[in-house]
């Protein structure tokens, strides 16, 4: 995992970083992976599945003001919308990949960075893969709580960014922030890539911007894709946990069984953190479905 490379694109005032892992031998189709809320782009490193760093190219896509993404602009309603969040996915990946096709694999927040790219730019993406993710932006759980401080203003705003300033202190924080995600915890904790993870992001969230990072959560209330939903004719796996704390199991099982080649594959007693609670379910899925639509 040492030969990456990092590169940046910029648009709208957005500097938006992406991960390289070029594969000069790949047999496969490259796969472009977008994490999830507060976390980076380093997210994907150390559980990177051996079968996928063999087989293919994979790109790491940073979502806007994560680190070492950032905005130099005033924040409003336009510098995050879902159009500009689509903008800015489609230059990261034809900066990368200016040509062929490519799977698109996303988580939370992530998930719905890929499902509103597919929803606007179509032509290039041969499968999506939705992890716990969503298409409406309210979340519920820390996250929802999270959004609850970043509509305020004095209280509320203090709040936020006093949660902020303390998950920023150590990763052990961090790591406890993590656990409100999941509800297998022991499994969880087992995860043999969750340290290393944690470890390798830490030092981009202590960077975050806790006002960008406020501004997103906002914004995040206006997103809906819905009324696009019938547009996303793309082969897409929705991965869910049926007690996912953060993005209601029923609200994934509705948009998977709505979208036009959509499919679902549910995860019993398994959280938000699926990839971590369920891992050997989860990389047959995922594997399975990379290689069926290769």
């Amino acid at each position: 995992m040492s030969d990456h490379q990092l590169s940046f694109i910029t648009h709208g005032g957005h500097r938006i970083a992406t991960l390289s892992y070029p594969n000069p031998e790949a047999l496969r189709l490259p796969v472009v992976w977008i994490h999830g809320l507060t976390a980076s782009l380093r997210f994907w490193e150390c559980g990177m599945y051996d079968e996928i760093a063999r087989e293919r190219s994979w790109y790491s896509v940073s979502l806007p003001v994560h680190h070492p993404s950032i905005y130099d602009g005033k924040f409003t309603a336009d510098s995050l919308d879902e159009h500009l969040l689509a903008e800015l996915v489609r230059l990261s990946i034809e900066s990368v990949l200016p040509e062929g096709k490519f799977h698109l694999v996303g988580y939370s927040l992530g998930g719905f960075a890929c499902l509103n790219y597919a929803a606007k730019y179509p032509q290039r993406v041969t499968s999506v893969v939705s992890v716990g993710g969503f298409m409406t932006g309210r979340a519920r759980g820390l996250e929802g709580v999270l959004q609850f401080f970043a509509q305020g203003h004095l209280l509320r705003r203090a709040l936020f960014y006093s949660s902020w300033w303390i998950m920023q202190r150590h990763v052990v924080f961090l790591k406890l922030a993590t656990l409100f995600y999941a509800r297998r915890w022991r499994q969880l904790l087992r995860y043999a890539p969750l340290d290393p993870t944690l470890k390798a992001i830490f030092p981009d969230v202590q960077r975050h911007s806790i006002g960008g990072q406020r501004a997103l959560f906002r914004y995040l209330l206006d997103m809906d894709l819905m009324d696009e939903i019938d547009d996303i004719q793309t082969p897409t796996l929705v991965v869910a946990g049926d007690r996912d704390p953060i993005i209601p199991y029923a609200h994934q099982r509705a948009y998977a069984a709505r979208l036009p080649r959509g499919e679902f594959l549910s995860l019993p007693g398994v959280g938000h953190v699926s990839f971590a609670e369920a891992p050997v379910a989860f990389r047959e899925g995922i594997l399975s479905w990379l290689a069926r639509f290769d």
